[in-house]
């Protein structure tokens, strides 16, 4: 499914698309290893107060429509 990731940090929100085979669930942890790159995680690493650049806790998931068809808007915190 197409998905909005928007991983969030006390400092900053970064936005990526991408698609995911499944749609993630609040709460659950998020391997953000498996979906960034280097220099993207490196990016939103050194905006975070205290994050060990690992996982991430999906805190809402939202349905939305654009002019084609819907996707997934997930919010994963980046923070310890």
């Amino acid at each position: 499914m197409k998905t909005k990731l928007i991983f969030s940090t006390e400092a900053n929100d970064t936005e990526y698309w991408t698609d995911l085979p499944f749609v993630p669930r609040i709460n659950e942890w998020f391997n953000v290893l498996e979906i960034l790159k280097k220099e993207e995680l490196v990016a939103i690493w050194q905006s975070a107060q205290c994050w060990s650049g690992v996982r991430g806790t999906v805190q809402s998931v939202e349905y939305r429509h654009d002019d084609k068809e819907f996707y997934a808007e997930v919010f994963i915190w980046c923070e310890d």
